[in-house]
């Protein structure tokens, strides 16, 4: 997918640019388990805060977790310039620890590389059409399909919603709802600052993570802000949470228990997760 192939770039081969494009996977399994990307291993921290190393030697953006409890990722890799390719391969961690391939290595970068899918199984992913992008679906039993009329300016990244069953989209510098029909919604359209963005990052890396809550409220990391902000069912946009200097937020998620854990970059390309308990009390895991 072409943001896969820009932040690889920066990444690899543009240290300096590389800070402006974290990863925004991070995920909570039904046994309290936090998992996330530093974007060279997933990390793991246990109910008691213990903090090791899930998944070594990885590099993905992205990661899912399926109902049973499996954890999905991706690893990205370029050669070199003397054989100038990319490689690609998705890899499983089973709940009960055992780590396997479930795409085999590819040359270059896959379509679909299965991160993002609804409970049923379908798997979405963004596909270039002229001018524009539409967003596609794959069933579990292999069937592809547009899976709206929608053409959309830029996807950056895709989220599924397990509390309502909608896929949020950020469109560039929008956030859209994708309802179960493939009806689309704009629920977001000026979460842009006018101070300076967060180590000069372009709009198309302006908006990172989203994810949702119990009640339907919709939380955006607004990296180049380094703000997350809150859009209520009514469309009321709120600031609920701000980075230290040297930090922005690229993801995060709200606990069952209303516990928020708040994935943040920093301009050295280090990652740390901030967890914020219901008294408002904070903890820092990583860098």
């Amino acid at each position: 997918m072409n943001r896969f192939i820009i932040i690889l770039f920066c990444y690899f081969l543009c240290p300096s640019i590389a800070e402006a494009h974290p990863g925004v996977g991070i995920v909570m399994d039904g046994n309290g388990n936090v998992f996330y990307t530093d974007l060279t291993h997933v990390w793991k921290i246990s109910p008691d805060g213990e903090r090791s190393i899930a998944v070594r030697n990885v590099h993905t953006h992205e990661l899912y977790l399926d109902v049973n409890g499996d954890l999905y990722g991706e690893h990205e890799w370029y050669e070199g310039e003397a054989t100038d390719k990319w490689g690609n391969y998705v890899w499983c961690l089973s709940k009960d620890g055992v780590l396997e391939k479930s795409i085999p290595d590819v040359e270059g970068f896959l379509d679909n590389d299965t991160l993002v899918r609804d409970m049923e199984g379908n798997s979405y992913w963004e596909k270039k059409s002229g001018d524009y992008q539409i967003l596609m679906r794959e069933t579990s039993n292999g069937q592809n399909s547009k899976f709206t009329k929608h053409h959309f300016k830029d996807i950056r990244w895709t989220h599924f919603s397990k509390n309502d069953k909608n896929l949020y989209v950020v469109d560039k510098l929008e956030i859209k709802k994708v309802s179960p029909s493939g009806n689309v919604t704009l629920i977001a359209d000026d979460l842009k600052e006018t101070k300076p963005p967060f180590e000069g990052v372009a709009d198309r890396h302006y908006i990172f993570g989203i994810w949702t809550d119990k009640d339907i409220n919709v939380y955006v990391a607004v990296y180049g802000a380094s703000k997350i902000k809150k859009i209520d069912a009514d469309g009321k946009i709120t600031t609920v949470f701000e980075s230290e200097s040297g930090w922005s937020p690229c993801g995060g998620l709200i606990a069952p228990d209303g516990t928020q854990w708040i994935m943040e970059f920093s301009e050295n390309n280090k990652t740390r997760v901030v967890k914020i308990d219901a008294f408002g009390a904070r903890k820092i895991y990583g860098d």
